[in-house]
């Protein structure tokens, strides 16, 4: 068989195209992605620098439209956000805010002598010690979102690991800070989470959770893999929305 033929004959599973969308006053990149994987609905990514659509293989070019159509307020609005959220700067002093389980806490810093150590006040994260420069303030304040972050994200994995009955006992559970993904699980079932996550909300912590314990069932985002998504967290849609829009904030450093 000719190379020709051999490639003719592979069945094509994904389709790219592109196409601009005037928001507002905006003209926005769109990258469709067509793909045999996708079997219900389409869904819409919004980044800084553009679009992704995705849709089931067969979808009409008119569908692709009409959800367009239907969504430029919201696409234009969420990546207007998307870029101001980019370029507000993180600043280590006293006064600004930084999250914490979901909520926004004033630093306040109290200079003094010996080692900077971190605590939570009431409404407040206070640093006390040797502050010295912005560098040293952040590096403190990341070993001190690790610790918070290895002793909740443990035991709400243990919690979650004895509630869903095709999780035999809690999987290894590793920690990094990403700037793109939430979570992840390996084909050996383990279990990554970002770090900054702890800055979100318990609800959006246990949402990432139970996404990466599902695929330990269903190493995929198949119709099943949501299924039990839905079964063992029904409002787990929402809580992904509220991730995403604080995302882009939480994972600044």
């Amino acid at each position: 068989m000719s190379m020709l033929k051999a490639l003719k004959s592979k069945r094509l599973t994904e389709l790219r195209s592109q196409q601009n969308v005037q928001c507002r006053d905006q003209l926005i990149p769109i990258t469709i992605i067509r793909s045999r994987r996708r079997r219900r609905k389409l869904s819409l990514q919004v980044g800084r620098s553009g679009v992704v659509l995705r849709a089931p293989f067969t979808t009409p070019a008119t569908d692709i439209d009409m959800m367009l159509s239907r969504h430029r307020d919201w696409i234009y609005e969420r990546q207007q956000l998307l870029l101001k959220q980019q370029g507000s700067v993180l600043r280590y002093e006293s006064g600004e805010q930084h999250d914490y389980l979901g909520e926004s806490l004033e630093l306040v810093i109290v200079a003094g002598s010996g080692r900077l150590t971190v605590e939570r006040g009431d409404a407040c994260l206070i640093l006390r010690g040797d502050a010295g420069d912005a560098a040293h303030i952040s590096r403190t304040l990341q070993q001190w979102y690790l610790r918070q972050a290895q002793q909740l994200f443990a035991a709400r994995l243990s919690l979650w690991a004895a509630r869903l009955p095709w999780v035999e006992g809690a999987p290894e559970l590793r920690l990094r800070r990403m700037r793109s993904r939430w979570g992840s699980c390996s084909a050996g079932g383990r279990i990554c989470l970002n770090t900054h996550l702890v800055k979100a909300s318990q609800n959006c912590i246990d949402y990432v959770i139970v996404h990466e314990l599902c695929h330990l069932q269903e190493f995929n985002h198949s119709p099943r893999f949501y299924a039990l998504m839905a079964a063992a967290m029904p409002e787990w849609r929402q809580y992904k929305a509220e991730l995403e829009s604080v995302g882009a904030r939480i994972v600044r450093e």
